[in-house]
């Protein structure tokens, strides 16, 4: 039983990519949820088996079918998948503790370790970032600055910490944006942790692990795309949820109840809409404070910023459109009047929201009249 086992840690995509690579084309495949099906038919015929010992080319267990299934059978994972089946290759994707743990006590030797390769930082990189951040982030220029001066200590391969920056600021001013584009250079989507929705105890149970079958934030930290990670809002949940983060920003490997993820050189920012570090300790407490590499703030946009940033709103929404249309915007007065209003409006969300606004309204009041 079992010649293989591959342990996949990593995302999705990658793990599908894996998964191609491996099993060659025509090649019989199983899935674990197809082979769960056939072990509870054998219990209700009482364990007598309904063909014989089955051969399984290929297993394929998926990160979901772990919370798809009974707790016994995360218990009992090795048993069930034996019973009545001969597996050649067994192939497992971000599988919980208890898994690895059994499969190590029966087949240690059989099994091989793969992981997602996320881009590293070096010099190459980081140049690569300051062009991208400096083209698409208005402004900032102390705040970007600053980023990439915290994350040059990646380029020390000896380095294995995770970086963990505060983004502190007012709302749409950038801080989300320049952790999307971080995330952008080094390759796939950023993870978002929204710590404003963690008010209840299902989002205890997210941050500290429950029942497997739960969604939790282990579960997403290992599922990641790039090696960046945002948690916003990172000041709007009770103190006592950063004892989950000490051992993660220290070391860099996050354990809760089920999984143990391994964040090396990952890019952690947290977001918060404090003015000052003296607001960051008085909330949230120095121990938590102390783990943090860098605070960096983003100041109040500029009207010069604002104007860019008009500009780059307003010429990427109505590119869309029509030629008439085109026209009819580009004749009203909705670009002069933001332009000449831009100190009304405190953020980007707001010139972006007042703008599409304008110009819906001037479309559908000229498409209602049927002018």
């Amino acid at each position: 039983m079992n010649s293989r086992i591959y342990i996949f840690i990593g995302s999705k995509k990658d793990f599908e990519k894996f998964l191609d690579a491996k099993i060659p084309q025509g090649d019989e495949i199983t899935y674990f949820m197809d082979l769960i099906k056939d072990y509870n038919a054998n219990l209700r015929q009482q364990h007598a088996y309904l063909h014989g010992t089955i051969e399984v080319k290929n297993l394929i267990v998926h990160a979901d079918d772990y919370a798809s299934v009974f707790e016994h059978v995360i218990q009992n994972f090795v048993s069930i998948v034996t019973t009545n089946h001969d597996v050649d290759t067994t192939f497992l994707h971000n599988p919980p503790k208890r898994v690895i743990e059994a499969l190590q006590a029966s087949y240690a030797d059989k099994i091989k370790y793969e992981y997602t390769k996320y881009r590293d930082v070096d010099r190459k990189v980081l140049r690569e970032l300051w062009k991208k951040i400096s083209e698409d982030i208005v402004g900032q220029q102390k705040a970007k600055k600053s980023v990439i001066s915290n994350l040059f200590r990646l380029c020390n391969s000896s380095y294995q910490k995770p970086v963990v920056l505060l983004f502190l600021g007012d709302s749409g001013v950038g801080k989300t944006e320049t952790a999307k584009v971080i995330s952008q250079v080094l390759g796939g989507n950023l993870l978002r942790v929204q710590f404003s929705m963690m008010q209840t105890i299902e989002g205890y149970n997210y941050v500290f692990g429950s029942e497997h079958s739960k969604s939790s934030l282990a579960k997403d930290l290992l599922s990641r795309e790039s090696n960046v990670v945002l948690i916003d809002e990172f000041d709007k949940v009770n103190p006592n949820f950063y004892n989950a983060f000490y051992q993660m920003f220290d070391e860099g490997t996050y354990i809760d109840t089920n999984y143990k993820v391994d964040l090396s050189r990952c890019i952690i920012i947290c977001t918060s809409n404090f003015m000052s570090e003296a607001d960051v300790i008085k909330c949230m407490g120095m121990p938590i404070f102390s783990r943090l590499d860098d605070t960096i703030m983003f100041e109040y946009l500029s009207i010069e910023d604002k104007k860019t940033i008009l500009d780059n709103i307003y010429n990427a929404y109505i590119e869309n459109f029509s030629k008439e249309e085109k026209e009819t915007i580009r004749s009203s007065n909705i670009y002069q009047w933001h332009s000449d209003n831009l100190h009304r409006f405190k953020n980007v969300r707001i010139i972006k929201h007042r703008v599409e606004k304008a110009i819906n309204d001037l479309l559908v009041d000229k498409f209602i009249s049927g002018s």
